[in-house]
Formats: C-alpha cells, structure tokens, sequence
C-alpha cells in the first residue's frame, strides 16, 4: 500500500513539475516576443518536450496563455517570501507613491501587460479558460483594496462615509481601463493616473482639504 502510494505521489510530483516547465516555457516567450507569437510547438520546444504532452496538460493556447500569468504570479510570491515579505504584507499603511511604483513596474513589462488585457476581456466569454482566474484575481483584489481604504478611514485619510468595497471595485475597474488606454497610448504616467484616481475615490483629496479649513495655522 505504502508502495503504489510512493507511486502516486510521484507521478503526481511529475506532473506537477512538467506542468511548471511548459508555463515558464510560454512566460520567457510572452517576455521575449509577445502573446500573438506563442505557439504550441514552440512551447514544446523551449520546454524540451512534444506538442502532444503540451496540449495534454493544456488543452488550447489560451489555456496556456492562463498558465503564463500563473506561473508570473507563483515566481512573485516566491520571490516575497525569499525577500522576507508576506502576501499584502503592510498594505494597510502603503504609501500612494509605492502604489504609483507598481503601477510603473507592470508598464515596463509590457507583454506582460498586454496578455492580461486581452485575457481579461476574453474572460467574459462563459466557459472561456481564462475566466476563473480572472475571477479569483479580482476578488483577491477588490478585498485587499477595501481593506486598504477601511484602514485610510481609521487613519483619517479617507472619507469615513464610503463604503471600502465600492471604492475597491471602482479602483480595480480605473486600473484596469488605465491599463487599456495606456497600452494604445502611453503618453501618460500610469502610475501617477491611478493614485490620483485613488485619491479622489477614496475621498481623501476632500478630507486633506477639510482638515486644512478646520485646523489652525500653526505658530498662531
């Protein structure tokens, strides 16, 4: 019993590897040249195996194209943990410029960029590959933003009258539009355009003008 165990649990680890192999296979190819040029057999290829052992363990290109942004999102979080940080690690007191900072790291990645917009809107499609992950990536989202905002409200920096998961959805739905215009037309600051749209969301341009009515001048 222990045996065909063992068995299993190695197949499974075969599986799982191989898996990993053909994703970072089609990641370094999205990198290199873009979502439109990934194919099958030059996935096969850079992950040293067939076409056929390709589509068995992703049955189409855009479930390979999903696999992609996965493993993109795996190699981040293993790179936080070896760095130290947690998943959302001090995100309660995040400061907007480092907010305009990622903002301005995933537009160097550009390729990158483009494959998530066209998927996210290919997610929309009932059934389509890329429509679960596109799900779970927006709840995790929208969550770790309103807890943001609630927290901004208890610091005094967003207006305490609004509701954090509005203004979370709004911000997502502002990034995510951004992230559209930019790639057409990137002659603005992307990370910039978003805080200043967090700001004015989250009502903390009007409590900052508010506070600057109600409290006196210093040295008076």
């Amino acid at each position: 019993m222990a045996s065909t165990a063992g068995r299993a649990r190695g197949r499974y680890a075969r599986t799982a590897g191989r898996r990993r192999e053909i994703a970072q296979a089609v990641l370094d190819l999205v990198e290199e040249k873009g979502h439109a040029g990934v194919t099958t057999a030059e996935v096969a290829r850079r992950a040293g195996t067939s076409e056929a052992t390709v589509l068995y363990h992703f049955p189409s290109r855009d479930h390979l194209l999903v696999a992609a942004l996965e493993r993109d999102e795996e190699l981040t979080v293993l790179q936080a943990e070896r760095d130290g940080v947690r998943p959302a690690a001090g995100l309660a007191g995040l400061d907007l410029d480092v907010l305009g900072e990622h903002a301005q790291a995933a537009a160097r990645r550009e390729p990158l960029l483009r494959l998530r917009v066209a998927l996210a809107g290919l997610a929309a499609t009932p059934g389509h590959p890329a429509a679960d992950y596109f799900a779970r990536h927006r709840q995790v989202a929208v969550e770790t933003y309103a807890g943001l905002v609630a927290e901004r409200q208890r610091r005094g920096q967003a207006h305490p009258s609004l509701d954090p998961v509005e203004v979370a959805r709004q911000v997502m739905a502002i990034w995510e539009g951004l992230n559209a215009q930019w790639l057409l037309a990137p002659d603005f600051d992307l990370g910039a355009t978003l805080v200043s749209a967090f700001r004015r969301l989250s009502g903390q341009n009007w409590m900052e003008a508010a506070r600057a009515v109600l409290e006196p001048p210093t040295g008076i």
